[in-house]
């Protein structure tokens, strides 16, 4: 007895496999190294102030004339001047205690907090006058109901002002004193 032929299954198609990436591309490094020389020789020349550091003369050699004695002078310390300085004062009025009050103190990010203080406060804080970017800020939240005010003055004159009213109110006050915003 023969058995009829079951029929085949379909043939599975081949498989596809995508093709390899590229290889990457090889970068250069020339141009990395020449950059960090550059920086080197900029950043080495900003730090001596552009001043090339002198060498002496060299001698020829054969020509052995004995030297005549140097006298050695000890180097005359010039008092630096002193450096100048912008006076900056923070005040906060009000009623009664405020809850904080956070001010910067070097004219950029560094920052002090007190808490619970009797108003009025002040707080005067000394800034080089030479930075080109300078910030000064006082935030003062009030300790509870009432007005709250904070005054900025640089070297005598008032830069900014601000107040605040209401329960636990906040008040904040910011300007730019470097020779970039003044």
């Amino acid at each position: 007895m023969t058995y009829p032929q079951q029929p085949q299954p379909p043939q599975q198609p081949p498989a596809y496999y995508a093709p390899m990436p590229p290889a990457p591309k090889k970068t250069k490094k020339w141009p990395w190294v020449v950059g960090i020389i550059v920086a080197l020789v900029v950043i080495g020349s900003v730090a001596n102030g552009g001043k090339t550091p002198t060498t002496p003369a060299a001698s020829t050699p054969g020509a052995s004339t004995p030297a005549a004695p140097v006298a050695t002078v000890a180097p005359v310390e010039n008092a630096a001047p002193a450096a100048k300085v912008r006076t900056v004062v923070y005040e906060v009025t009000g009623t009664g205690t405020a809850g904080n009050i956070t001010y910067t103190t070097d004219g950029m990010t560094s920052t002090e907090q007190v808490s619970d203080v009797p108003l009025p406060w002040s707080k005067t804080i000394e800034l080089p006058t030479n930075e080109a970017l300078q910030i000064v800020q006082v935030l003062a939240q009030n300790g509870g109901d009432g007005e709250i005010s904070a005054t900025i003055t640089v070297d005598g004159k008032v830069v900014k002002t601000g107040k605040s009213t209401g329960a636990y109110a906040v008040v904040s006050v910011n300007e730019s004193i470097g020779t970039l915003g003044r």
